[in-house]
């Protein structure tokens, strides 16, 4: 079910906008990469960014919601399939 841009929700298509790059790298170096350690990745990359930023840019993306599986499963057709991500 897509209900934003192609993606499940607004944050994980967020994610992807942002990250989606960086994800396709860690998964171009490390094939045993899973959505677990994709979002483990990222997670503390944001935990950085949240720790440096202000308040307000906290509250514009619900963690929580991000579908890390589709955006894994989406990555990695890409990458190891040679699909369109």
């Amino acid at each position: 079910m897509t209900d934003y841009n192609g993606w499940t929700n607004r944050n994980t298509w967020l994610i992807n906008l942002h990250f989606g790059d960086t994800i396709r790298e860690e998964m171009e170096e490390d094939a045993s990469n899973t959505a677990e350690t994709i979002s483990n990745y990222i997670l503390d990359i944001l935990q950085y960014q949240e720790d440096n930023a202000h308040s307000i840019i906290r509250d514009f993306i619900d963690i929580s919601g991000i579908n890390w599986q589709e955006i894994y499963e989406t990555i990695a057709l890409d990458v190891f399939v040679g699909g369109e991500a």
